[in-house]
């Protein structure tokens, strides 16, 4: 049954024949309906729908004053957390006042620290310099010393044979090939590393002698064996 057909029977209900008069106004209100898409007077609105209608909306207003007073509360708290941030804001800058010729000092002893520093870098590189030096130096005598020593034992054999050779895929490529062709029932043969690589000086490596995974270059060594 429609609004307006309600309207008319209760009014008829009534000692004066009608309702107030705003029921009879309902034709110029309007409600949205979604199913029908689109606006329709109240007074065209069966009274079931529209009793469905009020009852969604009062749920729909109850559901925004929770989302309202839970807004309200949120909004609350982030105040009361935006003065506890301000008031240690205002004592941590108070602070960095008070720290302020301290960190000025700071950044005085640093800049002595760094001058020092370049200062000691500087005498670094200088022995690290001359220390390299003596390392080839020494790599240099205890290659004559090598050379000497076959030289007063000729039985021993001939000292190294091949030198400066490359330490990469070609170098060892002519070593296996040696290593194959060699008189082995007379001779043996021994391959040691010669010249520090670059990035290994000062590392203490030559010490006792590098390997050839420490060499930049190989040596052949020919030796009579025993008996021969």
């Amino acid at each position: 049954m429609k609004i307006h057909r309600v309207v008319q029977m209760l009014g008829a209900t009534t000692s004066t024949g009608k309702l107030a008069d705003d029921m009879y106004d309902l034709n110029y209100k309007t409600y949205y309906s979604k199913a029908e898409d689109k606006d329709i007077p109240i007074s065209h609105m069966d009274f079931q729908h529209m009793v469905r209608a009020f009852v969604k909306q009062n749920d729909e207003a109850e559901r925004c004053m929770k989302e309202r007073n839970f807004l309200q509360e949120e909004n609350e708290n982030l105040e009361k957390q935006l003065g506890s941030s301000h008031r240690a804001y205002k004592m941590g800058f108070e602070r960095n006042g008070r720290h302020i010729e301290e960190v000025k000092k700071l950044e005085l002893e640093n800049q002595r620290l760094v001058q020092q520093l370049e200062h000691t870098d500087t005498g670094r590189g200088i022995w690290k310099e001359r220390y390299e030096k003596e390392v080839d130096n020494a790599e240099y005598w205890k290659a004559q010393y090598r050379i000497a020593n076959d030289l007063l034992q000729p039985n021993k054999g001939c000292g190294y044979v091949f030198s400066e050779i490359p330490n990469d895929t070609d170098g060892q490529e002519f070593v296996d090939t040696m290593k194959k062709y060699l008189n082995k029932d007379s001779y043996k043969m021994r391959v040691r590393g010669q010249h520090i690589k670059p990035e290994l000086r000062g590392t203490g490596a030559t010490y006792f002698g590098q390997n050839l995974n420490e060499s930049t270059h190989m040596r052949i060594y020919i030796d009579k064996k025993k008996g021969e």
